[in-house]
């Protein structure tokens, strides 16, 4: 493509910027619309059995397992008032109204962030990943943590670290993993003045499962997680069963509860050492991530983004376990990444996201992936791993070959924060 072109396009998405944002956010939903009707998988089946309980006075973790921790216990519930015959539509149209919340939401900060085009990187980047994880997407209560974390982003960027303390909290009892925030957040409030309000927030909003706790063993799903084994989409796995698919180790395929693990003697031998990876992978970007945010001053919210996005991808990447709307965690931080520097490497999460397709759902998932299915898996993992690579060496001001700072006349486009 040539450079006039290219400067056709761009002049074209500047002039133009509004009507293609609210183009790709009405795309992406038309995209996600025949899910509302489409058919039902396990998790969401879950989700209608607790509700379910709750009406007829079973509590979660006392008279039945969940997985999950107990501020999802109100968003599993909810959709259950409209009766238990429409309890998956309205399960379904709730997770598609956060959805359109958070795609406002990514697309008013990068109106706000830029006047160019490059207002509509946060939303592209975004609404890429839409199509290829529409039969999860709505089928998963993913989102909400997902809106919640960027929510606790724009509280911080806005200097409201007492909402921002707040939100995380929330956030951890939804889903665990805005715990590996907590810290580098933490210190981006300190620098800011206000560390004891986001600790203050973060307090009262986890008060509620401590007193929880003494009526609820809520504690119990950390110890159904921690009976996991190699799930069968976590990077570990792929490169076993490629080896398997060549003949040069014996793993087996297997159904566990409601996940694929791998088994045998070697994946049995790499488990504690898997597990001992992912521990110091995210430990120690959750350290560096600390170490950057100690540094700043003033931030903007590409910037947080990003800060996040690296204990993120450690978490997600060499984790035993690796479902396939882990996805919708990693996709809010990095279109919010595509506002700092050189934007197209956060572009990588939504190509990722694509893949997935290929081998969930596939005919094979059930008994063990082909040759071809196993290789994109891989491809999937290293290449997120790649993502992680580079920022970490980027946060130590390490450049690779190609991934120089985009020229200095786009960079002035960008709102720095500073």
């Amino acid at each position: 493509m040539s450079l006039k072109v290219i400067e056709c396009i761009r002049a074209l998405a500047t002039r133009y910027r509004v009507a293609f944002g609210y183009g790709l956010i009405l795309v992406s939903s038309i995209v996600l619309m025949p899910e509302l009707k489409g058919s039902l998988q396990g998790d969401t089946k879950l989700y209608q059995e607790v509700a379910s309980d709750l009406t007829d006075g079973k509590l979660p973790y006392r008279d039945r397992q969940l997985e999950y921790p107990p501020y999802v216990i109100p968003i599993l519930a909810l959709p259950q008032i409209f009766g238990s015959e429409n309890y998956f539509a309205a399960f379904k149209l709730m997770n598609f109204c956060a959805d359109l919340m958070l795609k406002f939401l990514l697309f008013m900060v990068g109106l706000r962030c830029c006047n160019t085009w490059r207002a509509l990187l946060p939303i592209l980047c975004y609404c890429l990943a839409i199509p290829f994880m529409h039969f999860i997407y709505l089928q998963r209560y993913d989102i909400w943590p997902a809106l919640i974390c960027v929510g606790a982003l724009l509280f911080l960027e806005k200097g409201h670290s007492f909402l921002c303390g707040l939100a995380i909290a929330v956030g951890i009892g939804v889903k665990v993993y805005p715990a590996i925030f907590v810290l580098p957040l933490m210190v981006v409030a300190v620098r800011q003045g206000k560390g004891w309000r986001f600790a203050i927030g973060l307090f009262l909003a986890v008060l509620p499962i401590l007193i929880l706790g003494f009526f609820l063993p809520w504690w119990r799903f950390a110890q159904f997680q921690a009976a996991r084994g190699l799930q069968v989409e976590s990077c570990y796995s792929s490169v076993m069963w490629l080896l398997q698919s060549f003949g040069l180790i014996n793993v087996h395929w297997v159904h566990a509860r409601a996940w694929f693990e791998l088994k045998g003697p070697l994946a049995s031998s790499l488990l504690p050492w898997a597990r001992g990876m992912f521990i110091v992978t995210v430990v120690l970007s959750i350290i560096r991530s600390t170490a950057i945010a100690a540094k700043w001053r003033k931030t903007s919210i590409g910037q947080l983004a990003g800060l996040l996005l690296l204990p993120l991808l450690a978490f997600v990447s060499f984790n035993t376990v690796f479902s396939p709307q882990f996805m919708i965690w990693l996709l809010p931080l990095a279109a919010l990444s595509t506002l700092e520097e050189n934007p197209w490497p956060m572009f990588v999460v939504p190509f990722a996201a694509a893949l997935s397709p290929v081998f969930y759902p596939s005919n094979e998932y059930s008994s063990g992936l082909n040759l071809f299915e196993t290789l994109v898996l891989l491809t999937r993992n290293l290449t997120l791993i790649a993502l992680w690579i580079y920022l970490v060496l980027k946060s130590f001001h390490i450049t690779l070959p190609g991934t120089e700072k985009i020229c200095g006349r786009c960079q002035k486009e960008v709102y720095s924060g500073n």
